[in-house]
């Protein structure tokens, strides 16, 4: 904090008023003391004809005057030395100078108007909470009136982001089961009388189908086991059939960061230990689904877990190889994988 941001605190500058008083108070009431002793010293030897107590006194005198004058024009001296002096004093004698009930009150009034000017910006809880003590600390006048008015608007702005908030909430738990994804057309296939569905955004699009051997996935063996379906970032997932969870188990990661890798100068791809967050369903009937590249932190689920079609299980991202937001999806048929377009639907499955 600067010396400039220091005599804008009414708190602060409160404190230096308070000093100031003190100081005033030293300057006067000490040297009356001294005076006033001095006096009595006298009186008593002239009145008692004490020519050696009248010596002592005199002895005194002096000293008592020079301390008294020091101390009444010590912030004299104090502001004679600063400037003279090469350091810069004009931030601490602003402060002192500032420290007037006026200018006391136009600081909290200003620090006040801060605070509501971010509170209005972010529209959270906690700067209006913040916003709230600031104004409560003035005192009423025109400017406070004004602030309450400004907080009045910002908690309606509060009120009405937590309603939509709460609103996009219960959106998300009225998923219907079948679906994949919160929005669009639900669309099915079966595959031994147990359905599969899917549901995707309209304009959604495959980015990768399976089996392929695009610059990305070069060098897999057999190709691409999955599709990549093209989601924004945070797009909820939920599970295509009912069935247990068999990974992730309690020893996997599954907080691995997103990680948007780049081909080298050759238009290569390197995928070396980057891992995926990943979630693998057992449908109980030789069936089984993948989902990979969740957002670090989103699993819902742990292994041993049963799940219902239609169950959220996590969101989508981008970690381990991949190079943007999107959802890896693979149909295991007895231990095999498969490609899934022969046992779901999705948005433009082919090109």
């Amino acid at each position: 904090m600067n010396i400039g941001s220091i005599c804008e605190n009414g708190d602060i500058l409160s404190v230096i008023r308070i000093v100031n008083i003190l100081i005033t108070i030293i300057k006067i009431i000490i040297p009356i003391i001294l005076m006033v002793t001095l006096m009595i010293d006298y009186t008593r030897a002239v009145y008692k004809n004490d020519s050696e107590a009248l010596v002592r006194t005199n002895k005194t005198a002096s000293g008592k005057v020079l301390a008294a004058m020091l101390i009444f024009f010590i912030p004299t001296f104090v502001n004679v030395i600063a400037d003279i002096s090469s350091y810069d004093t004009k931030g601490i004698t602003a402060c002192i100078a500032n420290a007037t009930p006026e200018k006391i009150e136009a600081a909290y009034v200003s620090f006040a108007q801060k605070i509501v000017d971010i509170a209005k910006e972010e529209v959270t809880e906690p700067t209006y909470l913040q916003a709230t003590q600031e104004v409560s600390k003035l005192k009423e006048s025109e400017d406070k009136s004004r602030l309450q008015k400004e907080l009045e608007e910002i908690k309606k702005a509060l009120e009405e982001k937590k309603k939509k908030q709460q609103e996009e909430w219960e959106s998300h738990q009225k998923i219907e089961r079948g679906w994949m994804f919160p929005a669009g057309s639900t669309t099915t296939t079966t595959i031994g009388g147990k359905l599969f569905a899917t549901d995707a955004p309209a304009g959604t699009r495959l980015t990768a189908f399976f089996g392929g051997n695009d610059s990305v996935h070069q060098g897999l063996g057999g190709g691409h086991g999955a599709i990549d379906i093209g989601l924004g970032r945070g797009t909820y997932v939920i599970a295509t059939r009912s069935g247990t969870v068999v990974s992730p188990t309690a020893s996997d990661r599954i907080d691995y960061p997103d990680s948007y890798i780049k081909p080298d100068e050759n238009g290569k791809y390197n995928c070396a230990g980057l891992k995926a967050n990943y979630v693998k369903i057992d449908h109980g009937d030789g069936t089984m689904s993948g989902y990979a590249h969740f957002l670090a932190n989103t699993i819902t689920v742990r292994a041993g877990d049963h799940v219902d079609q239609g169950q959220v299980i996590g969101q989508v991202g981008s970690s381990g190889c991949s190079t943007g937001p999107h959802l890896h999806f693979e149909v295991y048929v007895n231990g095999t994988r498969v490609d899934p377009l022969d046992y779901v639907s999705v948005t433009n499955p082919r090109p």
